[in-house]
C-alpha cells in the first residue's frame, strides 16, 4: 500500500500561488451609502455617471436625458469571477432593461438580489438601456469575487501530466504547493444517520456471465461544488490477486468489471476500486471546487460462483439412460452420464435427450433442484415490529419469543430480566442494539451472547426508548 501512495501523491494537484490559476477565491464587498460618484475600496471602484436629487450612486433610475449605469472595475489587476449585488429595491421590469458588458444576470425577486456571473474581464458596467419611468435600481452594496492577481514568474500548468513548470527568476520566489483536497463519495440521509455510498460487492454472480461484480445503486462520486451534473472523479475499478496489495493505477479501468471472462470453476475476486480526481475544465481556472485529487485504492471481496451445475436422472427403470434406452448431448456432443448424474453442465447450454431405436419418450420433464437447507436462520426484530399494547409478560415473532418480567410495548422496554426462546433450533448468537442496555447474564459479552442454546437469559433492562435505536439480531442453528 506505501507504494500506491506514493504513486498517488505524484498525481496531486500541485500548483503554486504565484501562478493565479489556483488562487483561493476571494471577495470584497463595496457598500453604497453617500451620495459620491465614485466608491473605492481596496482592490475595486464603483463608479456611475450621474447623480440625481442626492440619490445614493448606484441608482439607476432611467430619465429623459439619457442611460445610467454603474460600473465595477478593478484596482489592482484582480480578475473578477462573479459580482453579487445587493439590491434594496429593484421592479422586475428595470431587470429586463438592464444589459451587461460582460458576463451573465439572474434575479431572484424574492430575496432582490441580482447576481452576475462569468465575468471576462477586469470592468464590467451595467447600464439602464431603455427609458423605464417606474423602475428604481437602487443598489445598497456590490460583492465581488476574485482570484489573486499573479506575482512572480509564471507557473506553465499541463493538466494531463499535472506538472507545473517555471523559469526561475533572479530572485529568491516562495514555492507554495496546494494539493486538491481528494473527491469523495455521495452519501445519503438514513434514520441512523449519513451513509457513505460506497460500491459493494455483488452477490450470487456466476461464473461467465455479463453479471456485473459491483451491486447496482453503489458507488456514487459526489457532485463537484454546487453542480447537479459534474462529478468530483471518475470510480475506476480493477482486480487484483490480492486483498491487501493494490494493483498498479494502470490497471485500473472506469468499464465496471464482470464475470465474463471468470473460469467455470467459479473464483475469489479482488475487485478494487478508487475514485480518479476530476482535473478542471479545459479553459477553466482551477479551484476548490473543480478540481479533486484520487482517493486512495480500496478493495471488495467478490465470490463468482461455478458456473458447472449437474443434472440428477430420475428415470422410470433404474438406469434407464445408461442402459441405453436414450442418448444425451450437451451443446452437440455427446454427454457421459454416470449412476444416473450428468455433472458439470454450463448455464445456457442446450440438453437434449433422445429415445434410442425401439424406444419411445411420452415426455421429458425438468424442474429445479430445492435449494439446500440453511445452515443458520437468522431472525430479526426492529423497533416497529414489537407491536402490542399497554404491557405483557411475552412477545413472539417469527419463531422467536421474548419474555420478561414486565413489557412496556409502548415504550419498547423490557424489564427486570427475561428470557429468549426459540422453536426453529438454537441460539448461536444474539445482538441486541438499543440507546439503553443494561442486561447481563452468562454467555452475554455488552450486548452480544454467543453459545448454542434454545433458551437463553438475561437480567437487568433493556430500554427500547419508543424503538427508534432499537434492534435484535439472532441467528440460530436449526434442528433439522
Amino acid at each position: 500500500m506505501k507504494t500506491i501512495s506514493r504513486y498517488i501523491m505524484t498525481l496531486a494537484l500541485l500548483l503554486t500561488a504565484v501562478t493565479g490559476a489556483w488562487a483561493e477565491e476571494k471577495s470584497e464587498t463595496i457598500s453604497t451609502t453617500t451620495t459620491q460618484e465614485v466608491y473605492t475600496g481596496e482592490h475595486f471602484k464603483i463608479t456611475t455617471n450621474d447623480l440625481y436629487d442626492g440619490l445614493a450612486v448606484a441608482d439607476l433610475r432611467q430619465y429623459d436625458d439619457g442611460q445610467r449605469y454603474i460600473s465595477v472595475e478593478t484596482l489592482d489587476g484582480q480578475n473578477i469571477s462573479k459580482l453579487d449585488l445587493q439590491i434594496s429595491f429593484i421592479s422586475d421590469t428595470s431587470i429586463d432593461n438592464l444589459s451587461l458588458s460582460s458576463g451573465t444576470k439572474s434575479y431572484d425577486s424574492n430575496t432582490k438580489v441580482l447576481t452576475i456571473t462569468n465575468v471576462n474581464a477586469d470592468h464590467v458596467q451595467i447600464t439602464l438601456t431603455e427609458e423605464d419611468q417606474c423602475g428604481i435600481v437602487t443598489i445598497s452594496s456590490v460583492t465581488c469575487y476574485y482570484e489573486e492577481s499573479p506575482t512572480g514568474p509564471v507557473v506553465a500548468w499541463n493538466a494531463s501530466t499535472k506538472t507545473g513548470i517555471f523559469a526561475m527568476p533572479g530572485s529568491d520566489v516562495v514555492l507554495t504547493p496546494i494539493y486538491a483536497k481528494a473527491a469523495a463519495f455521495a452519501t445519503e440521509s438514513t434514520s441512523s444517520g449519513e451513509k457513505t455510498l460506497l460500491p459493494e460487492a455483488a452477490e450470487g454472480v456466476i461464473a461467465g456471465t455479463d453479471a456485473s461484480l459491483i451491486a447496482e445503486g453503489t458507488g456514487i462520486v459526489a457532485f463537484a461544488g454546487t453542480s447537479t451534473e459534474d462529478t468530483q472523479g471518475t470510480l475506476m475499478y480493477a482486480i487484483g490477486t490480492s486483498a491487501t496489495e493494490a494493483p498498479a493505477l494502470t490497471a485500473f479501468s472506469a468499464t465496471v468489471p464482470t464475470a465474463k471472462d471468470i473460469a467455470d470453476d467459479g473464483a475469489t475476486l479482488y475487485v478494487w476500486y478508487y475514485i480518479q480526481g476530476a482535473d478542471a475544465p479545459e479553459g477553466v481556472a482551477a479551484t476548490l471546487d473543480n478540481t479533486f485529487d484520487n482517493t486512495e485504492p480500496a478493495c471488495l471481496t467478490v465470490q463468482v460462483l461455478t458456473n458447472k451445475f449437474d443434472i440428477q436422472f430420475n428415470a422410470a427403470n433404474a438406469n434407464t439412460i445408461e442402459a441405453g434406452k436414450a442418448t444425451v448431448t450437451v451443446g452437440g456432443t455427446a454427454a457421459t452420464v454416470t449412476e444416473g448424474k450428468l455433472q458439470g453442465v454450463k448455464m445456457g447450454s442446450e440438453v437434449k435427450v433422445k429415445a434410442n431405436t425401439g424406444y419411445k419418450l411420452r415426455k421429458v420433464e425438468v424442474k429445479k433442484k430445492g435449494a439446500a437447507a440453511p445452515t443458520t436462520i437468522t431472525v430479526t426484530w426492529n423497533g416497529a415490529d414489537i407491536t402490542g399494547t399497554g404491557g405483557g409478560k411475552s412477545f413472539t415473532k417469527d419463531g422467536v419469543t421474548i419474555t420478561a418480567d414486565d413489557i412496556e410495548f409502548m415504550d419498547k422496554n423490557f424489564l427486570n430480566g427475561g428470557t429468549f426462546t426459540t422453536t426453529l433450533g438454537n441460539f448461536t448468537k444474539i445482538e441486541v442494539t438499543t440507546d439503553g442496555w443494561y442486561a447481563s447474564g452468562t454467555g452475554w459479552s455488552g450486548s452480544t451472547w454467543t453459545g448454542n442454546a434454545s433458551s437463553v437469559s438475561f437480567s437487568g433492562d433493556i430500554m427500547g426508548y419508543g424503538g427508534d435505536n432499537l434492534k435484535f439480531v439472532f441467528t440460530i442453528e436449526p434442528t433439522n
